[in-house]
């Protein structure tokens, strides 16, 4: 019920103070840079990264405006990371990567309902990216073992789309100042996962993480779906 309440209210500002849209006149072009938050809803979605975004708006008219956004994301990094072992003398490290992740790109059509009030709609797509795992060994003591083990995990692109409620004010003829609200739904996204290992070296076991990978699909199944999300844009820029 509360989020029905969001949407309302934010078509009702679109619905219902266009009339007095015209009452200031616009530049053309805005452009824009933005710090974003980004909150997911519901906790079983996968996250997006804030990250800073760069906007492009021309107008179509002194109170329709047509934009490209993009949020250029996470450049991703290498770190080594631990899984859990039953003694307290072995380490069990692998090395984690990721690629460039986060990667947004987005249509936004913005609606200038009263002066310097506007609405949105926008659709966009997160661009795939991938993790690895690799590099596995245990290490007990001053021994290290190399594990013939990796795992690959594919993330898809996904789309989403949302509806906002922004303000954007022109200062001093050529500069910009703005806010909005968006909230809108995501995609879950496909995730592929693949295990390479030697069944030869772990015998009759599996190998830890892909030991905890069919129990988890097995007791609690799919964890990502589609999901809602918030977004909170604070931008400053230039309009000519």
């Amino acid at each position: 019920m509360k989020k029905n309440k969001i949407y309302l209210i934010i078509l009702l500002f679109s619905s219902g103070f266009h009339l007095y849209a015209n009452d200031t006149e616009r530049k053309k072009y805005h452009f824009l840079v933005s710090t974003v938050g980004h909150i997911n809803i519901e906790k079983a979605a996968r996250e997006i990264d804030n990250a800073p975004n760069i906007q492009i708006l021309y107008g179509l008219t002194n109170n329709f405006y047509l934009g490209l956004n993009y949020s250029i994301g996470d450049n991703g990094y290498k770190r080594f990371e631990s899984l859990p072992t039953n003694s307290p003398s072995t380490v069990r490290i692998y090395k984690f990567s990721t690629s460039k992740n986060s990667e947004t790109f987005s249509l936004n059509l913005q609606y200038f309902i009263w002066k310097s009030i506007y609405s949105s709609l926008n659709v966009g797509m997160e661009k795939s990216f991938t993790v690895e795992r690799n590099n596995f060994a245990i290490n007990r003591g001053n021994n290290i073992t190399p594990q013939p083990f990796a795992l690959k995990t594919i993330f898809d692109d996904r789309v989403f789309g949302s509806i906002g409620l922004g303000i954007r004010q022109e200062i001093f003829n050529n500069f910009l100042l703005a806010f909005e609200y968006q909230r809108g739904y995501i995609e879950s996204g496909k995730i592929n996962q693949h295990f390479t290992y030697n069944p030869e070296y772990y015998g009759n076991n599996l190998p830890y993480m892909l030991e905890s990978y069919l129990f988890d699909s097995i007791i609690n199944g799919n964890k990502l779906r589609n999901s809602q999300f918030e977004q909170f844009y604070l931008s400053a820029g230039l309009a000519f």
